[in-house]
């Protein structure tokens, strides 16, 4: 019989064992919002990712805030403020990064003058 009974516990227990991933994981889940737009599954990661490092009790201590502020901010259904994340990220020894964003070559593969010029003319004629 296994000892986790929830794929969140098995989670929950691989990232205490392994604190490095926590930046990988929470990085995933902050992509997956920039895509989707649903602040739930980042908070529920962050939520995640603090149960694997002592709990909503041991980030209070850490950033000074309590327990049920915590607890408010990762059961909302908004991202908090950013500097809340900030010191929530540095607490779990993460922190925010800005990147450009890749420009998509992919997109222009097909254009051509020609197909330009023929979807200008079909619009002035519509």
């Amino acid at each position: 019989m296994s000892k986790y009974r929830t794929w969140r516990e098995y989670l929950i227990n691989r990232l205490a064992s392994q604190p490095e991933r926590a930046g990988g994981y929470l990085q995933a889940a902050f992509e997956e919002y920039q895509i989707h737009r649903d602040p739930a599954v980042f908070l529920l990661a962050l939520h995640t990712v603090v149960e694997s490092q002592g709990g909503i009790t041991e980030l209070s201590k850490k950033i000074e805030m309590s327990q049920q502020s915590i607890s408010e901010i990762l059961n909302s259904k908004e991202l908090p403020r950013i500097e809340i994340l900030t010191a929530i990220l540095n607490a779990l020894g993460c922190h925010i990064m800005i990147q450009p964003i890749a420009p998509c070559e992919h997109m222009y593969e097909n254009i051509t003058i020609d197909s330009v010029n023929s979807n200008i003319e079909f619009a002035a004629k519509n």
